[in-house]
């Protein structure tokens, strides 16, 4: 395999190029040529002639390209340039799938694109995709796309533009997608391709929770509108600039342990906010901003492992955000992997990479693919590489260079700091709001809360869920007799006795003066009933303070699917009562015909 990379500076300079003896002989000696352009010209005019030229000296290869908000040729960003990336294959056969307007159907046109691919002949090596993200919803793609088991890599980006009157679009050849994907799938026995993936966004604000979300749309957050948080947190107006104020500030979500980004797009009038991948309602987020510091040892991490790898091509999407982030410092992230092969690449509106069959579209990120077709070709190559990580020796020069990433990384982290402290005291605080001072076990506030908890799950798992009410037999007479101090020790003894006889999942709490309530996941009255007999049975066998002789009475009702707290808990009131009027010291479960 070879790669060369070409920045466009008019026609016939193109044309000299292409007629050179290293074109020529390259052509001669490949199986299949595969032609990128990376563009953030739209000039549909200009992009033929340059295609034509290609073909014109490559009649066989396959072109495809994306008009981009940025291109990267060399490890270097370029504007409003035409780059044109040609990967010469000695032994891999390539294949070119599009996808043309498939709004409304992207799961299923997902679903005919995988079946095609894994039922090709010969070994699937990877698949480069392109994709319009701004006109297609990507992720239901992708997930017709996992209806079917495969490993090869997916990798690529969708196609950005400057000028918002202007649609970005992708292109196979001479045709021009405003809607759709294209699917580039490598076929071969001796391709190797790796791909890596990092963020290196954290989280900013505190944790967050979407309310209400559509699909793309994110409706509300915490109750609230979604824009008029992300106002209050930003100060960002909802006008036509809003993705340029927002794409800094993108929501992470952890998802499988990892973090991803999603990237406001657009405000509506209702203060909804849209996205260019899905959003679930329940998720957990953080408004989060990238870390130059921790973008820039990511890209060296990967950078060292691709050198061992030892590719002889590497293409780069990297989205917008990271360039809006580091500003003059863009560069220094993509620079190094040129010394590894030779590189190109585009920003995007979107980047994709798989694991396994699961393909991800995400934002904020940078996805590196590195192709190798055989066995490493320079085996003599230095055993680590060369230390030439630019930024590192510039600041060992100068103390003073790269500093607008520098302070941003520093005040990045007070705040994150900051953030937890804040965090960490607000979830003690709320922890404190929820149990009882004196037994330290759940107040009547908290009980409520899990009450509503377990309600829902029953609602929507029909799971069973019980819960016991209990009253301290003749309890006035320990405070009359012995005080209120041996009264207090009394209920912290019973709250000690609830706890070592319940379950780790069952909640113990005191619904107020002398009565105690236990909350129960997933039982049934007649365990319930078991449950509340063998904490009948310890509370009279315990020893208590001044030799006071304690017992108890219970009164035990299970939830049904018509009840709602109020009718739960007066059953197992009336099971308590009939507990005490039948001589106390005893278990009673509910009526059956209550």
């Amino acid at each position: 395999m070879r790669s060369l990379t070409y920045l466009v500076t008019s026609i016939p300079a193109l044309k000299d190029y292409l007629n050179s003896t290293v074109i020529r002989e390259n052509t001669s000696a490949s199986k299949s040529i595969l032609i990128q352009i990376f563009s953030s010209l739209s000039d549909k005019n200009m992009l033929d002639q340059v295609t034509d030229a290609l073909l014109s000296f490559m009649p066989g290869a396959v072109i495809v390209g994306s008009t981009s908000v940025g291109e990267i040729i060399h490890g270097h960003l370029e504007i409003g340039t035409i780059v044109v990336s040609m990967s010469f294959f000695t032994d891999t056969v390539l294949n070119a799938i599009e996808i043309d307007e498939p709004s409304g159907r992207e799961k299923a046109a997902g679903e005919e694109l995988i079946s095609r691919i894994v039922r090709m002949e010969g070994n699937v090596a990877g698949m480069l995709m392109l994709a319009t993200a701004l006109s297609i919803d990507i992720s239901k793609l992708f997930t017709g796309m996992a209806s079917e088991d495969f490993s090869f890599p997916v990798f690529g980006g969708s196609a950005g533009v400057y000028n918002p009157n202007l649609k970005s679009m992708i292109f196979l050849g001479k045709k021009y997608i405003c809607q759709g994907a294209i699917a580039v799938i490598f076929i071969s026995d001796n391709l190797q391709i790796r791909t890596r993936t990092f963020l290196g966004w954290n989280p900013l604000s505190k944790e967050l929770t979407v309310t209400e979300a559509d699909g793309l749309l994110l409706k509300t957050i915490d109750g609230e509108r979604a824009f008029d948080v992300y106002n209050r947190y930003l100060d960002i107006p909802n006008d036509e600039n809003f993705f340029n104020n927002a794409l800094e500030f993108p929501i992470l979500v952890k998802r499988n342990g990892e973090w991803i980004a999603r990237v406001p797009f657009f405000a509506n009038e209702d203060g909804y906010i849209g996205f260019l991948a899905d959003i679930k309602t329940g998720e957990k987020f953080h408004i989060g901003y990238g870390d130059p510091d921790s973008i820039l040892r990511n890209s060296y991490s990967v950078q060292r492992e691709l050198y061992n790898f030892a590719p002889e091509s590497i293409f780069i999407y990297a989205c917008i955000c990271r360039r809006f982030l580091l500003q003059n410092s863009v560069n220094l992230e993509t620079q190094s992997f040129d010394a590894i092969a030779p590189t190109a690449g585009f920003y995007t509106y979107g980047e994709f990479i798989s694991s396994g069959n699961n393909i991800q579209l995400l934002n904020s990120t940078i996805v590196v693919a590195a192709f190798r077709e055989g066995k490493e070709m320079n085996p003599d190559r230095p055993a680590a590489m060369p230390l030439q990580d630019s930024v590192i020796v510039s600041q060992e020069e100068d103390p003073f260079s790269n500093k607008h990433s520098r302070i941003v990384a520093k005040l990045l982290h007070f705040i994150s700091v900051v953030t937890l402290e804040l965090e960490n005291a607000n979830s003690e605080l709320k922890r404190l709001s929820g149990i009882d001072k004196l037994t330290q076990i759940s107040n009547r506030l908290r009980l409520d809360e899990i009450l509503q908890d377990e309600f829902k799950r029953k609602m929507r798992y029909e799971t069973d869920f019980s819960v016991l009410i209990l009253d301290l037999d003749h309890f006035k007479r320990i405070n009359d007799d012995y005080g209120h101090p041996v009264g207090d020790m009394v209920l912290k003894e019973i709250a000690d006795i609830l706890k070592a006889n319940m379950r780790a999942c069952d909640t113990v709490g005191r619904w107020g003066g002398e009565e105690f309530m236990v909350i129960l996941p997933e039982t049934t009255l007649k365990n319930a009933c078991t449950a509340a007999e063998k904490i009948r049975a310890a509370v009279e066998n315990s020893h208590f303070p001044v030799a006071v002789h304690m017992t108890c009475s219970l009164g035990v009702a299970t939830c049904r699917m018509e009840d709602d707290q109020d009718r739960l808990l007066c059953r197992a009131d009336i099971a308590l009562y009939d507990a005490k009027k039948n001589g106390r010291n005893q278990v009673s479960c509910e009526r059956d015909d209550s």
